[in-house]
């Protein structure tokens, strides 16, 4: 005789049904969790993790080895192109620009050879007049002749020494400018290793003195799949919404793609550029970025 199933036989497959959906639920946050799982699912958003940073990052060293007589900026602080940032100690420099000065402006010397230039002009204009009509030797003239010659010699050097020195002002007044450091950028000052009174040495292996950001425009990183490579251009626009504390989002161009996909992640950089007038957005900032036509 067939005998029916009891309740509790009758509830194991659908009890069996409902332990699977969790776990499949599991599974695919699991899968989520990879790098692969959560670049597929960006990508199928189209929103990729990206972070926010200066667009230029600067160290201000000095090009000579000097004290340094004062500090203009200090960190936190906002310069702009053309700002002081460093003046180094410059009184012997001073002193060879206003020496070099006074050789540049002396008129004495080429006065001097012009004057007898003109004098030994004359001399033999008359020499050669007396000479035709037989009054005085050819040798005389010749005489002349020759006085003039070194006179004219005399005018070009005194010439050519003034053109020396006003060259010597020109370098001893470069000199002097490299004790004067400005900023080559608009930024803010991230950090500031010597003060006043320190040695700054000229070297890649010694300290600087400050470090410059340039924070208008601000850049952004973000990886994509190798499998979007293709669609990728120069110029797109995106937008990109900035995270904590900024909960801002501002307007992206594509201004960088790399030509080399990494290997071993399956991924490829670009770059993006924020503007940011007002300085309001900072560098370091995580971000999420989403591509027009991605």
């Amino acid at each position: 005789m067939n005998k029916s199933p009891s309740p509790a036989t009758q509830k194991i497959p659908d009890a069996g049904r409902q332990l699977r959906l969790p776990v499949l639920a599991l599974a695919t946050m699991v899968g989520l969790a990879t790098p692969m799982g959560a670049a597929n699912a960006a990508a199928r958003m189209g929103d990729f993790d990206c972070l926010l940073e200066p667009s230029l990052t600067l160290e201000i060293r000095s090009p000579v080895t000097a004290l340094i007589e004062r500090v203009h900026a200090e960190r936190g602080g906002i310069v702009r192109h053309g700002t002081p940032l460093v003046t180094l100690v410059s009184s012997v420099e001073r002193a060879a620009v206003d020496l070099a000065r006074f050789k540049a402006q002396m008129e004495g010397p080429l006065k001097s050879a012009t004057s007898r230039m003109e004098f030994a002009s004359n001399k033999l204009r008359r020499r050669t007049d007396l000479a035709q009509s037989n009054y005085i030797s050819v040798q005389d003239r010749d005489d002349a002749a020759s006085e003039y010659a070194i006179a004219q010699a005399d005018a070009v050097i005194a010439n050519e020494a003034r053109i020396v020195a006003k060259l010597e002002l020109a370098y001893a007044a470069a000199q002097l400018g490299q004790r004067f450091m400005q900023s080559p950028i608009d930024g803010v000052v991230v950090d500031q290793v010597l003060h006043a009174g320190e040695l700054a040495e000229v070297g890649e292996n010694k300290p600087y003195i400050l470090k410059l950001a340039q924070v208008n425009p601000l850049r952004v990183k973000l990886l994509l799949s190798a499998s979007l490579y293709p669609k990728v251009k120069i110029g797109m626009r995106g937008d990109v919404f900035v995270e904590q504390p900024a909960q801002d989002l501002r307007n992206a161009v594509v201004t960088q793609v790399d030509k080399v996909i990494d290997a071993a992640s399956g991924t490829f950089q670009v770059h993006m550029d924020v503007p940011n007038p007002t300085d309001a957005l900072i560098g370091g900032l995580r971000c999420r970025a989403s591509l027009k036509g991605l």
